[in-house]
């Protein structure tokens, strides 16, 4: 998953018109799965069809504002930002179930934010990489949310039903926006770039994410993949030549420090239930 941000540079158009085109392939090929395998999209009721539909607006706003992210600064700035959702996640987690956040997450949360705070040279809208700090930081919260409440259905119904119903409600959101859509799938290079993303970095990587989330916790799964901007950053170096600046690796260390203490401290509330238990 962390080497789609190479796409929001490989394909010179706006964030919605890529999002557009990324959800609607993977539309179509989760839909030509589920036509192999002779397996139907159902739900139990009108209300869950609707809130997971919802749920992919979020999705499709979280895109969106990631990619924009990655557009107006470089792909490591606009990774980092966006992983400092698993510190958000820690908080929004136990608010959802009517429980107050940990002041250790809290802790957390604000050290994330002093990592960023590293990465950007100018607080000023008029610096582009204070910008896609912004972008990827509104883009973590709504991954965060829309992970959480993805949870919640994942007992209902399979991963990949899921994923569909989410890309087909980003897909509908978007595509009366996607300025260029047409210009973008004539040609046939930007054509292949957009099946690859959609195939690959959407369909399949997304359909794995969310099987995760029904044997670990958001926040452990989100911790998890903060692996992917180190090698996103790595891959956007090789590929597209965007050499990190210094400041970037300390506030990147420490975003990525303040993921790691977080799994630790999951592991341990785990550890510690199940002493109670065989107590």
């Amino acid at each position: 998953m962390g080497n789609v941000t190479l796409f929001a540079k490989l394909l010179p158009f706006p964030a919605v018109t890529i999002i557009s085109g990324r959800a609607l392939f993977s539309v179509l090929l989760l839909g030509l799965f589920f036509l192999l395998r002779r397996k139907s999209i159902t739900y139990q009721s009108f209300k869950h069809f609707c809130y997971v539909f919802g749920i992919g607006i979020l999705f499709a706003l979280h895109w969106v504002t990631y990619f924009h992210s990655i557009q107006v600064s470089t792909v490591a700035v606009g990774m980092l930002s966006l992983f400092t959702y698993p510190v958000f996640s820690a908080i929004l987690e136990p608010m959802l179930g009517g429980k107050r956040p940990e002041p250790f997450a809290l802790f957390l949360a604000s050290f994330s934010l002093f990592g960023l705070f590293l990465i950007v040279p100018d607080l000023s809208w008029d610096n582009q990489m204070f910008q896609g700090v912004v972008s990827g930081v509104v883009s973590a919260v709504l991954y965060a949310i829309r992970n959480l409440l993805t949870k919640e259905m994942h007992v209902h119904y399979p991963s990949s039903q899921i994923l569909f119903t989410q890309l087909f409600a980003t897909s509908i959101v978007l595509l009366p926006f996607a300025n260029g859509l047409t210009v973008m799938l004539a040609e046939p290079k930007y054509l292949l770039f957009q099946v690859v993303l959609a195939g690959i970095f959407t369909a399949l990587a997304h359909t794995i994410w969310i099987r995760s989330l029904s044997n670990l916790s958001v926040t452990t799964a989100g911790t998890l993949s903060t692996l992917s901007p180190i090698y996103g950053s790595l891959a956007a170096w090789y590929f597209l030549g965007e050499v990190p600046p210094d400041r970037l690796w300390l506030g990147g260390a420490v975003i990525l420090f303040c993921a790691v203490m977080e799994v630790y401290r999951k592991q341990n509330e785990a550890r510690q239930r199940e002493k109670e238990k065989l107590v």
